[in-house]
């Protein structure tokens, strides 16, 4: 492994792969005039998509400042050569200042069609730099002073260079110390107004993905904004607004909000005067009760609240119900319980309402039953769920057709709604106030909603509450009698004891539930001792991906132990080599929907028959390897699939939600993730043995330690119940 700079100018010759949150480009290092520096180095260049003015394309020349830099001698067809990767640090697109590069540019980038070098170097001796504001004017015939240009061919030129116009806004921006990708986000909403926009109030740039310390550095080094500036002061009350979004909450007090904006502001006066400016220009909304509401979460939150009262106060029973309910019935195994038949008779009866219960306690059995009832009325049934794998699970369970929220509201223009239609969202503690909102949004108030899950596990990861607020404020029925696992395991009755908030005593354990004291800084090294004892079966389930008991370490020494020989994961992208670190036999995990390659997000499965020749998929694509599911289906996997697959003898809770598995391995730490909601959670993951790791310690404080739920401060349960009162003083 070689050191390199890594800094100068690039041309762009493949396009290379994409990752979550970058791009990789193969590349030749030039000089000024465009031409290759070295025949031995060829580059692959990782770009952050924040970074990119614009999206690169083959032909293209940028300047790179490297972050990491390394490099790797290699032989391709019998010649050596130096393979050179570089992690930048920033980039910019080169706007061609030279007659080769402007040659270049025109007659290999693919945006000016059909325009050939000779044509290029004509109009540079021509119009020399002055061919980029002839460009600009859009000015067709000032171009065809040059023989050769046509119509055609000064059109394509201008048509062309629409795909740069923003080039100069970008300078502009670069000049001002803000970042590119940034710049063209702001390019993209503002238009041809994006500098002007900046200029009279640098604070937007917030909304855009800066913070406020960043965009306050800027503001007072390349702007004179003064400290009490109105714009700055109107800034810091959104970033404390959405500094209270990324933490969940819909909803600010007093108490909550001012040392947010003090804090950013640096004096208690700033922020009083700051306060004001943000209700006279309707940052938020002051509720009477004094609660301070962010326009966007409150619209949201009165929305969802409107239409669920509604539905939930629409309440209907004929004999046509009694008659779809025992069709539905006719061909159930077993009788269902009490309660059971209640939840049955809420779903049917009610525009709204829910199912509760924890794991195991039927919610399942009730769903089939509603279900094929709802079926017999001749309802459009639409079963949907947040996470790809528990979408995939209602299908497995009930029989119906499935999809994630974003597949389904995707969809929904192909393949509009019924008139009598019914959503079932399971695993509902997931969905956050914004999905819920563009579901009611996007559907008529005539559509009934039925949600299904369990309020005692996870909150979701982004703002506000739906399944938690809404529970016993509308038709709720929640089932509390544990059917799924064995008595003899215990699960059910330990399981019991956290969501009480109960730590429990030493007869508790047993064979199937196992506590392993153990240091914080062996836990990683004890779980894959653990893990080899059973490993068909396993799923370790980790709060953090760093540290002691964190999942990339985890990954890291199992695969080292159970799989250091399989053949390593290696692809190409338009010639250039690539390789993820993940071997044939490895457990993977996809992190990202395909809807057209019907990959679901949360999929787990095994990675096979990788190095083995390169099979074509039916739409023609390359495929590498295989993933063999956990669900039996073999997934051809195509380089569209590369970056949506990692490690999976370790994964992180919120993937597991909705899965369950023989044995559980939970990697305990001190970690504030770890509450009673995430305890809880990944307790019921288990379907037969679970095995915690790490210090009692850290285990009576995650079950003490109040849910994420708890502590979220929103709304919606107080709008709800306000509307229901309202339609109930009405009838």
């Amino acid at each position: 492994m070689k050191n390199d700079k890594g800094r100068g100018l690039y041309r762009v010759t493949s396009l290379g792969y994409e990752t979550e949150d970058a791009c990789v480009i193969g590349a030749v290092a030039v000089n000024g005039d465009g031409d290759r520096v070295s025949a031995r180095k060829y580059y692959r260049i990782k770009i952050r998509d924040n970074d990119m003015p614009v999206l690169p394309s083959i032909g293209q020349i940028w300047k790179v400042n490297a972050e990491t830099v390394t490099t790797k001698d290699v032989v391709r067809g019998g010649t050596e050569l130096i393979d050179v990767f570089i992690k930048a640090k920033s980039v910019r697109l080169i706007i061609p200042e030279t007659e080769n590069l402007f040659t270049n540019f025109i007659a290999k980038e693919p945006h000016f069609v059909g325009l050939g070098e000779t044509l290029a170097r004509k109009l540079w001796v021509k119009f020399q730099k002055g061919i980029y504001d002839i460009l600009e004017c859009k000015d067709a015939e000032k171009l065809m002073y040059v023989r050769g240009v046509t119509t055609a061919a000064a059109q394509a030129l201008i048509s062309g260079w629409e795909k740069y116009e923003n080039l100069k806004q970008i300078a502009w921006f670069d000049e001002h110390d803000i970042p590119s990708g940034i710049a063209r986000n702001i390019i993209k909403h503002h238009k041809g107004k994006a500098i002007s926009a900046i200029e009279e109030d640098p604070y937007r740039l917030i909304s855009f993905g800066l913070s406020f310390a960043e965009v306050d550095l800027l503001a007072q080094k390349k702007f004179g904004i003064n400290s009490d500036d109105y714009v700055r002061l109107q800034g810091a009350v959104e970033q404390a607004l959405l500094a209270r979004m990324f933490d969940g909450h819909t909803v600010s007090r007093h108490e909550n909000l001012m040392p947010v904006v003090e804090s950013l502001l640096g004096t208690e006066g700033l922020a009083a005067q700051a306060l004001m400016a943000g209700y006279e220009n309707t940052a938020f909304i002051l509720s009477d009760k004094g609660h301070y509401h962010s326009v966007g979460q409150w619209i949201m939150e009165q929305t969802v609240a409107k239409r669920f009262a509604t539905l939930a106060t629409r309440s209907i029973w004929t004999h046509h119900y009694d008659r779809a309910l025992d069709k539905a019935l006719e061909n159930q195994p077993f009788p269902l319980t009490e309660k059971q038949n209640e939840a049955v008779r809420c779903a049917l009866s009610h525009g709204m309402s829910i199912i509760a219960g924890g794991a195991g306690t039927g919610k399942t059995t009730v769903l089939n039953v509603v279900l094929r009832a709802y079926q017999a009325l001749g309802t459009d049934i639409r079963a949907i769920a947040l996470s790809g794998r528990a979408a995939k699970r209602i299908n497995e369970a009930t029989g119906f057709p499935s999809s994630t929220i974003a597949g389904f509201l995707k969809g929904l223009e192909k393949n509009p709604l019924g008139e009598r239609a019914l959503i079932v969202i399971d695993e509902a503690s997931m969905v956050d106030l914004g999905t819920m909102f563009n579901l009611i949004r996007y559907t008529t108030s005539k559509v009934r909603f039925l949600l299904v899950g369990d309020p005692k596990q996870l909150a979701p990861i982004s703002a506000g509450l739906v399944l938690h607020e809404a529970v016993n404020t509308v038709p709720t029925v929640t089932l509390d009698i544990v059917k799924r696992q064995k008595g003899s395991t215990g699960i059910p009755e330990f399981t019991k004891l956290i969501v009480d908030g109960i730590v429990p005593d030493a007869s508790m354990f047993n064979d199937n539930i196992v506590f392993h004291h153990c240091a914080p800084g062996a836990i990683n090294e004890y779980v894959t001792q653990l893990y080899a004892e059973q490993p068909k079966d396993t799923q370790v389930l980790s709060a953090m991906y760093r540290g002691n008991g964190g999942i990339d370490a985890i990954n890291q020494l199992c695969q080292q132990q159970f799989n250091p020989h399989g053949k390593r994961l290696e692809f190409e992208v338009n010639g250039t080599p690539n390789y993820l670190d993940i071997r044939e036999n490895d457990p993977v995990l996809f992190v990202e929907n395909n809807h057209e390659l019907d990959v679901q997000n949360g999929t787990l499965g095994v990675l096979l028959n990788v190095g083995s020749p390169k099979a074509k998929t039916e739409d023609g694509e390359v495929s590498f390897a295989d993933v063999l599911t956990d669900t039996g289906e073999m997934i051809p996997l195509t380089l569209a699939l590369m970056d949506s697959i990692k490690l999976a003898y370790s994964i992180t809770l919120h993937k597991a939600q909705g899965s369950q598995f023989p044995r559980i391995i939970i990697t305990l730490s001190n970690s504030k993730m770890l509450d009673n909601a995430w305890i809880y959670t990944a307790l019921t993951r288990a379907e037969v043995k679970i095995e915690l790791v790490g210090s009692m310690r850290d285990f009576e404080n995650a079950i003490s330690r109040l849910s994420e739920a708890d502590t979220r401060d929103t709304y919606l349960r107080q709008l709800l119940i306000e509307e229901l009162e309202a339609l109930k003083e009405a009838a």
